[in-house]
């Protein structure tokens, strides 16, 4: 029998969960991969479809691309270089500092709970972005 945290896909518990292990995933293979220089591209992974869908981009340097989307497809994600805004609540930017390096990763949410979202975004001193 399945309890029923886990059975609820959309509460904003397992969103939250959906986006940490998410941005787990992305920031080991940074962390591995780090390859020192600029930023010169960007890498994104959206994962689930609809309103499960979330997105994030990482400024890459151009050597650890391939590296970010390996991770991506690995967790069952679709890899590009942005992410979509279409039909996207909007995105929070959150700075982070791996290895010494700090670098500003974006996740976009499209889940319909855009004030949910940016209410969580901001109250954690991060930024909000509109699409």
């Amino acid at each position: 029998m399945r309890h029923a945290f886990f059975a609820c896909r959309r509460c904003p518990i397992m969103v939250a969960v959906k986006s940490f292990l998410l941005v787990g995933v992305f920031l080991l293979s940074t962390i591995v991969s780090c390859g020192g220089g600029a930023a010169e591209g960007s890498a994104a992974c959206t994962m689930g479809s609809g309103t499960d869908k979330t997105c994030i981009e990482i400024p890459s340097n151009v050597d650890d691309i391939q590296t970010q989307n390996d991770a991506c497809t690995t967790a069952g994600g679709v890899a590009s270089s942005a992410c979509s805004h279409e039909g996207a609540d909007g995105a929070c930017q959150i700075k982070s500092t791996a290895s010494g390096e700090s670098q500003t990763i974006t996740y976009w949410y499209y889940a319909g709970n855009a004030a949910s979202e940016k209410a969580a975004c901001l109250s954690h001193g991060e930024t909000w972005l509109t699409p």
